[in-house]
């Protein structure tokens, strides 16, 4: 616990001062300006969840990633390699930072975005869920990037995972088809949100989907996580 502590000490203080706080202010503000400027009195629940959405794919696929190339530049990981830190300190330490941060990012969107009305409780579940999933399939990603290039090539590809199961959520698919998404985790993180937006929108087996859904990614997450980190730092050492 203790070297926990040291570590996300660490990197609060890295990451403040490699700005990382002032680009998520600024992206979420410009989330938060796009909704605030859309000629409607009232955002429809999609869209409102849509906007929530944003800021923890945003986490996990752009922060993360800067944040771990500038670590990896640094030989921060080869560092790791020779302290008595264990590499599931490193991991957890930038998932709580990182997953704190969307959290708060996230209910200030949904203010905006739902005029504050919606279930408080829900919606921080929702959104450490799936924040927490983010971070760690963003961790997932980076660690095997071999350069920024190649960062770009790998969050390209994953965006369009990500980002897919968007047709199932705004209709565009047959209602019996919006099913094929289910694997993909983000349709959990977007069926979360509207719940939080208005719990009577899902029954007790979306809800169980929803949020069941993303702890079993979570699960996933860390131990790919792990595993691609442990890779990481075998190769930066040598």
């Amino acid at each position: 616990m203790t070297r926990l502590l040291s570590m996300i000490r660490w990197d609060v203080t890295l990451q403040a001062r490699n700005h990382i706080y002032i680009a998520n202010i600024l992206s979420t503000l410009a989330i938060i300006a796009f909704v605030v400027l859309l000629p409607l009195e009232t955002l429809p629940v999609p869209v409102a969840s849509f906007f929530i959405f944003t800021d923890p794919a945003l986490i996990g696929l752009s922060f993360i990633g800067a944040i771990v190339m500038m670590e990896k530049a640094s030989r921060v990981l080869s560092a790791l390699g020779v302290t008595p830190a264990p590499p599931s300190t490193y991991v957890a330490s930038k998932t709580i930072t990182m997953s704190l941060n969307g959290l708060l990012a996230g209910l200030a969107v949904a203010w905006f975005a739902l005029d504050g009305a919606f279930d408080w409780p829900l919606m921080i579940l929702a959104l450490t869920l799936s924040n927490v999933v983010a971070v760690l399939l963003g961790f997932a990603i980076v660690a095997r990037a071999p350069s920024m290039n190649g960062l770009m090539i790998y969050l390209l590809f994953a965006s369009t995972i990500i980002f897919a199961p968007l047709l199932a959520h705004f209709g565009f698919v047959p209602a019996p088809a919006k099913w094929v998404f289910a694997i993909i985790p983000s349709y959990a993180m977007l069926m979360s949100f509207n719940g939080a937006a208005d719990p009577d929108l899902l029954s007790l087996p979306e809800w169980t989907y929803a949020l069941g859904y993303q702890v079993i990614w979570i699960i996933i997450g860390w131990l790919w996580a792990m595993g691609e980190f442990k890779k990481s730092i075998i190769s930066e050492g040598r």
